[in-house]
Formats: structure tokens, sequence, C-alpha cells
């Protein structure tokens, strides 16, 4: 098993601390539901721009809206659209798979497929590298001990990381993966997805609002040389979770001037049933659909659906749209987006 060694020093305990108000402050907030989905399709967005973005792809922000709201777009390459495309699934994946107890090698390479499809220079998608491999300056391990290296990390990631917190078991998981290099392309995009994964995994982010990618982007040549630095052995691993630490404060703190932005406090917190959050992730995904659609969506009848959207309806969190036998149903943000 994989034991990864680190000393934590002051100034990071202090950052965990402000990470941990801050937090709190986040997760308590008195945000009306729909501003919350809007806060975490803005994440998905961001993320899969962020993440994208580092490694090269040149789609905007807007670029990438587009395509969460299944707009076509021009002026890009398919490799590129393919990428921030892949990005968004995985996401939506991975946010689906929150629960999941345990992270296996066959979900490793689901993820890659996902992510790599139509989107990497090189490799098959999937599959273990067969040949060595260099990142800027740091010499990947030696194929053939590619397999038992992810094995150990993830035997630690699935009990001892346990023990730690998530902050830590996440920086330390992207940090392993990118070590390993365990593909011959898209271990970066792979890492930070995983990240974000074992964020959700430990409830650290259960609004899905977060977009770390985005702190990295913008943090760009200090995250490549703190990586390259920790793999170097010139820095110690201790300094990598201060560095992550930063990022995760900073994006706390982008998030919460977010939401103090478009009204937090404006209503009180709305509880929702099992079945309609998980209709308002999957309209939120979708943007419009009907009654039969949403039936199937979250394994009811058609009776049963309209029982689910009447209370949602009337506190404004879903509107109808069309007249009769042509309603359909939606977010009011899918509204706005349609009409920009």
């Amino acid at each position: 098993m994989w034991e990864p060694d680190y000393k934590i020093n002051d100034r990071t305990l202090g950052l965990l601390e402000k990470i941990s108000g801050l937090r709190s402050k986040i997760q308590t907030a008195g945000v009306r539901l729909p501003l919350i989905l809007s806060l975490a399709r803005d994440a998905a967005i961001r993320s899969a721009h962020g993440s994208t973005a580092i490694e090269g792809c040149t789609l905007s922000v807007e670029a990438v809206k587009s395509l969460f709201d299944n707009k076509k777009i021009s002026g890009y390459s398919v490799r590129e659209v393919r990428m921030a495309k892949n990005y968004l699934n995985a996401i939506r994946d991975i946010i689906k798979k929150e629960k999941k107890t345990a992270i296996l090698e066959k979900d490793i390479m689901n993820l890659h497929k996902v992510i790599a499809s139509d989107a990497v220079d090189d490799g098959p998608v999937g599959r273990y590298r067969r040949v060595d491999v260099t990142a800027g300056i740091y010499s990947a391990p030696d194929w053939k001990k590619v397999p038992r290296l992810l094995k150990d990390m993830l035997d630690w990631l699935n009990s001892k990381s346990k023990q730690i917190p998530a902050i830590f078991s996440s920086s330390l998981l992207h940090l392993q993966f990118v070590n390993i290099h365990p593909f011959r392309d898209g271990n970066g995009r792979c890492a930070r997805a995983l990240a974000s994964w074992e964020l959700f995994r430990r409830g650290f982010d259960t609004l899905h609002i977060f977009s770390i990618d985005e702190i990295l982007l913008e943090n760009r040549s200090l995250y490549i040389k703190n990586l390259q630095r920790v793999q170097s052995g010139n820095y110690p691993i201790g300094a990598w979770l201060e560095f992550m630490s930063e990022i995760i404060l900073e994006t706390l703190e982008r998030v919460y001037g977010r939401m103090m932005s478009i009204g937090i406090g404006a209503g009180p917190p709305i509880a929702v049933t099992v079945k309609q959050e998980k209709l308002l992730r999957v309209i939120n995904e979708k943007g419009i659909m009907g009654i039969r659609d949403i039936a199937l969506a979250i394994k009811t009848t058609v009776p049963g659906a309209h029982y689910v959207l009447k209370p949602l309806i009337k506190h404004g969190i879903i509107v109808r749209i069309g007249h009769h036998k042509n309603v359909k149903y939606t977010v009011p943000t899918s509204i706005q987006a349609s009409e920009e």
C-alpha cells in the first residue's frame, strides 16, 4: 500500500481552520435552491474550462457555457470542443457516483474513457500506457510498474485516506495520480477530476459549487511549478498540501463572494425530497423536459411525476412553458440561458 510521508506545518493548519469555517458558512447559508442550482451549473462550466485550458484548450468560458446548454459553437477545433464536452460529462458522471464508497481500477479506466475519447494526442483510451514517458522535467515510473502503483494508491484511498481531512486526501490523490502518470495522455485532467470526486465522496462539496480547476488555471505557472518541485524531491509533500490548501481556500472565498452577490439569505432554504432533488439535477442538466421524460428520469409514473413537480412549481423552482399537451418544464435559469 502507498504510504504518503508528509508533515503539516502551522500555516497549513491555519488554512485548514479558515477553510472549515468558511465551508460551514457556505453549507448553512440561506440560499434559495434555484440559486444553488445556478452555482452548481456555473461551477461545472468553470471547472471544465479551467481543467482543459490548463492543457492548452482555447475555448472561452462562454463557449463552454454554450456546450453545457447543448448549443453549437464555431471557431474552435473539433478536438478542443471534445475536450470541454468530455470534461463536462466527467463532472456529471462523478456527481452521479458521489456516494460510491470505493474507487476501483475500472472506475479509473472509465473516467479516462470519458475524458480522453477523441480528446488526446496519443495513446490508447481507458488502458494503461505501455511506454515510458516524461512530463516536462519529470520522468514517470517504468510503464510495467503502473498497475501495481495504481493499485497501491487505490488501496490507500479506500482505507487509510479516510483518517485525514478531505482536502488532504483529495490533494494527495491528485499528486500521486500525476506521479504515476498511468496513461499516455489525459493524466492531468483525470487527476483533477479525481480530486473533485474525492471531495464529493467525502461530503466536502455536497452542493457541487466549488470550482478548484478555475483557481488552478489562474495560478497555472505556480501549480505546475509546485508539482514539479515535489516530483523532483526539492519540496516535501507537505508543501504541496499547503499550496492546495491555499487554492481551496481561494475557491471557497470566490464561491462565497458569488453567493453574496446573487442574494444570500434571499429566502429560506426549501426542503426537497430525494426524487425532487434528483429531478432538479436532471432538469438543470437537460434544460427543458416533458412530463414523460421526467417520469422516466425519476423512475415513477406520470401521475407520480406531477405529484413531485407540484410543490416545486408552487415555489417557483420549476416553471411550465407551453400549453396543454405541449407543456414542458424547466428551471428559470434555463430560460435565461436560452434567451442570451
